[in-house]
């Protein structure tokens, strides 16, 4: 499943345009369908958009940035996060 599909409001976001992670990040795709609708996804969803120093890793995209920070935005309207 895409996120486009799973995710309602990540679609209106996107209008007709491909999303990136969709096209470019299948396997990170079916890890946020996991945590989607949980809790977990807060650490998990920090752990990509925050830089830990201590690991190397190659990063995204503007774009595929931009996405994750609007699913981040977009489950923590529906999901808010328990304090």
């Amino acid at each position: 499943m895409t996120l486009k599909k799973l995710v309602k409001e990540f679609s209106t976001y996107l209008r007709d345009n491909e999303s990136i992670l969709d096209r470019d990040y299948p396997n990170l795709i079916k890890k946020i369908e996991l945590h989607w609708g949980y809790q977990e996804f807060y650490p998990f969803m920090n752990g990509l958009l925050v830089n830990d120093k201590d690991r190397k890793r190659e990063g995204f995209s503007l774009e595929a940035m931009q996405e994750l920070y609007e699913l981040n935005e977009i489950h923590e309207r529906l999901f808010p996060r328990k304090k």
